[in-house]
């Protein structure tokens, strides 16, 4: 039987199941994935709504409840025997810890082909020599999910192809009115010195100092990240007088229906892969704000499907703001070029690309 014929067995291998961009990018990538596919989460950090919908796609899932930091080697032997049950001949595995887990296994089971994709911006950039040396002896291939992150790869001499995270564009709702008040959002798990939210906040002191009306909403994981990032936000935001003007919605199940009824989004990161909430926006057909930062940049063409401001200030932002604010004919015309250019990144196009690169794999 030839390689385009065989079915090709792969596992998923994440730490935890926690919500977030790369959680909720595998739920995805299952559901519309063609094939049979196995799931392994190696911690007990679930989200009980996540697991639930994992189960509903009816892959084979296996809940290791692996006690973060525990080193018993009995978690190992349940993996490899989960990987020789379901005669699995890839494992990709999607952050540190679990490209760890699938190293080990590769080391008992050398004929495992071994896929590790690289998430963010500084992961390659924060690696020591004991990890770059892990990398380049053991895995078959990196995935990069976005320009930068291939560069990084390809400075460190590691094997890598640049595959783009998907979303699944039919998801998404078109915009709906809300009640006359212009509605900014932001997604984002609640982590200031990653994802922004300081400089966002400190740009709408300066739009509401101007006049503007508005109302901003953060949706995104409070606890469980960085509780101390929320407590600094909460008194920012009460220092600037703002508290009436922005909430936290936590961790939200309706995130399409926000999105539909907001008027702008903003991701003012200071680091990003390959943002899918800035891809989810743009499939809602939301005009969109972001840092000119590695991965955001790679998405927005500055004036035609979106705006970037200049990273960490927040006065550029302020006025970024602003001028979507007054212009909502170039708002709506960005808007709908953002859309037509981010039917490019269907979750389909993804599965496809990571079949493709399982079957050179096994063709080696």
């Amino acid at each position: 039987m030839g390689i385009n014929n065989k079915k090709i067995n792969v596992l998923q291998l994440l730490s935890s199941l926690e919500v977030g961009g790369l959680e909720k990018l595998l739920i995805e990538f299952v559901k519309a994935s063609k094939e049979d596919v196995t799931v392994v989460i190696m911690n007990n950090l679930i989200d009980e709504n996540l697991k639930e919908e994992l189960l509903k796609t009816g892959c084979k899932a296996y809940f290791l409840n692996r006690k973060e930091e525990h080193k018993h080697p009995k978690y190992l032997f349940q993996l490899l025997k989960i990987i020789k049950e379901n005669r699995i001949d890839i494992v990709h595995s999607h952050n540190s810890g679990s490209r760890m887990w699938s190293i080990l296994c590769k080391i008992i089971k050398p004929k495992l082909k071994l896929v590790y994709t690289i998430h963010s911006s500084v992961i390659v950039k924060n690696w020591d020599i004991k990890n770059l040396f892990l990398n380049r002896t053991f895995m078959d291939m990196n995935i990069a999910i976005s320009e930068a992150v291939l560069n990084d790869c390809v400075q460190n001499n590691l094997k890598a192809v640049k595959i783009y995270n998907g979303i699944d564009t039919e998801k998404w709702k078109q915009r709906l009115d809300n009640d006359g008040t212009f509605t900014i959002i932001n997604v984002g798990r609640i982590t200031h010195q990653v994802k922004g939210q300081d400089i966002l906040i400190k740009a709408l002191k300066e739009c509401k100092d101007k006049g503007m009306k508005f109302i901003c909403n953060f949706v995104g994981g409070v606890y469980g990240y960085d509780t101390n990032s929320f407590e600094y936000l909460k008194k920012l935001i009460e220092d600037l007088n703002l508290s009436e003007d922005i909430n936290f919605l936590g961790n939200r199940e309706d995130v399409p229906e926000l999105l539909a009824r907001s008027d702008l989004f903003i991701l003012p990161s200071r680091f990003e892969g390959l943002p899918i909430s800035l891809l989810e926006a743009m499939a809602a057909r939301l005009p969109v704000i972001a840092s000119n930062i590695s991965g955001s940049n790679e998405l927005i063409e500055h004036g035609k499907n979106g705006l970037l401001f200049e990273s960490e200030n927040s006065l550029d932002l302020a006025e970024k703001i602003s001028w979507l604010y007054y212009h909502k004919e170039e708002m709506e015309r960005m808007t709908q070029d953002a859309y037509e250019y981010v039917k490019g990144f269907d979750i389909s196009i993804m599965c496809k690309k990571y079949r493709d690169l399982y079957k050179s794999l096994l063709n080696k």
